[in-house]
């Protein structure tokens, strides 16, 4: 009975002994984590710079359409200005629609003007407005 070995003590000598400390798991995890978050940030900062020429650009925006601004006529309904494809456009919003009001000027000249300012300025020249 003296050469028999308790289960436990056999399995314990069997398991291999390794040769890494806490402190250099956790510093090889940690270097992983950041090489991870490395390569991350890199996929993101190259397809903010290339996605857009690739076909690749983020989803909802675009140099497209541009809102210029909005003038509150009532609950839920309003006239916003916006920039499409180089023009720029007048529509009244409801709840329920949007309509297409004018086509507003453009002057290059005028770009830093506030959108009640470039309303007034729609109104007189164009009087189907």
């Amino acid at each position: 009975m003296a050469d028999a070995v308790s289960p436990l003590a056999a399995t314990a000598a069997a398991a291999p002994v390794s040769d890494y400390g806490l402190a250099s798991v956790a510093a090889q995890m940690a270097l992983v984590l950041l090489l991870l978050l490395g390569v991350i940030l890199l996929a993101y900062y190259l397809l903010k710079k290339f996605g857009p020429k690739i076909g690749l650009g983020f989803p909802g925006r675009t140099d497209k359409l541009t809102f210029m601004g909005h003038l509150p006529l009532g609950p839920k309904k309003s006239l916003v200005m916006v920039r499409f494809l180089n023009r720029i456009l007048v529509l009244g919003v409801t709840e329920q629609s949007i309509n297409y009001i004018t086509e507003a000027k453009t002057d290059h000249e005028d770009a830093d003007t506030d959108f009640a300012t470039a309303l007034e300025k729609t109104a007189r020249s164009d009087p189907s407005f």
